[in-house]
């Protein structure tokens, strides 16, 4: 009987362990790497998704809930804070920006700006990123924070942007952007994508050189999007507000996500 205890006692500790004493659940994200590495090639990393079904099945509840969210505020600030105090006062705020603007250097500089947020500024971007973050870090999920980030911010700006339907502000000679106000996708994209780098970098470097570059990076082009889509007369002050808003939430719910596929362990972790 002795003999037999023990036998049983050693079986479940092999199966229970992998490579020591870490125990590995069928179907997690750990097994898949272990599963991706033993077939050899390609780093086991770069064969680990950074999303499985139940993060994804989050991630559409959380986009749902914002935008139900959104379009309400966006229906409050349309039917009873633009005619407000608080409505006039926004518009007074167009109008003195709007009695300084020219064509001039402030005005290029404004759409110089606004440009960081493009659609095809945002379309390079991910194109270089994509080989340079697999290089540099042999796994998806940097990339996928990014990406996933915009995707998500940017569907819930559309679906939001169409049902609310609020005017853009009187321009005059400078034109008139084809998509409505409420909220400013420009700075949504402004509020993931140059966060989104500076959590990526964060996670792989102790340099303070680069830490502190890219965190001012973060915070500056966001606000200098804002200041520059209001400054072109394209948004009030409202919805530059929102779309900061809407993008700081998405890059957290994706960076949430990330986190909890890979079974609660930071993006700093090195391992996929």
């Amino acid at each position: 009987m002795t003999h037999l205890a023990a036998d049983e006692r050693s079986g479940c500790s092999k199966g229970a362990t992998v490579s020591g004493t870490q125990r590995v659940i069928p179907g997690s994200a750990a097994d898949s790497e272990r599963s991706a590495g033993s077939g050899g090639g390609a780093p086991a990393s770069w064969k680990v998704m950074p999303l499985h079904g139940p993060q994804v099945q989050r991630l559409l509840i959380e986009w749902i809930s914002l935008v139900a969210a959104f379009v309400l505020t966006g229906f409050v600030v349309t039917k009873w804070w633009e005619p407000s105090a608080a409505g006039a006062a926004e518009t007074r705020l167009h109008d003195w920006l709007a009695a300084d603007r020219s064509s001039g250097p402030a005005t290029r500089a404004a759409e110089l700006a606004s440009a960081l947020t493009n659609p095809h500024t945002k379309q390079v971007l991910l194109i270089v990123l994509l080989p340079l973050m697999l290089w540099a870090y042999r796994r998806w999920h940097d990339w996928a924070l990014v990406t996933t980030g915009l995707l998500f911010e940017m569907t819930i700006f559309v679906v939001t942007s169409k049902l609310v339907r609020r005017e853009r502000p009187v321009v005059g000679d400078l034109g008139q952007a084809p998509t409505f106000s409420w909220p400013s996708g420009h700075v949504a994209a402004a509020a993931v994508l140059y966060p989104g780098l500076a959590v990526v970098v964060f996670s792989h470097t102790r340099s303070t050189l680069w830490r502190c570059t890219f965190a001012a990076i973060a915070v500056a082009v966001p606000v200098a999007v804002a200041v520059a889509r209001m400054y072109l007369g394209l948004h009030y002050l409202s919805d530059v507000v929102a779309g900061g808003i809407l993008g700081v939430l998405s890059l957290l719910a994706v960076h949430a996500a990330l986190v909890r596929a890979r079974g609660g362990r930071p993006l700093s972790d090195p391992t996929a």
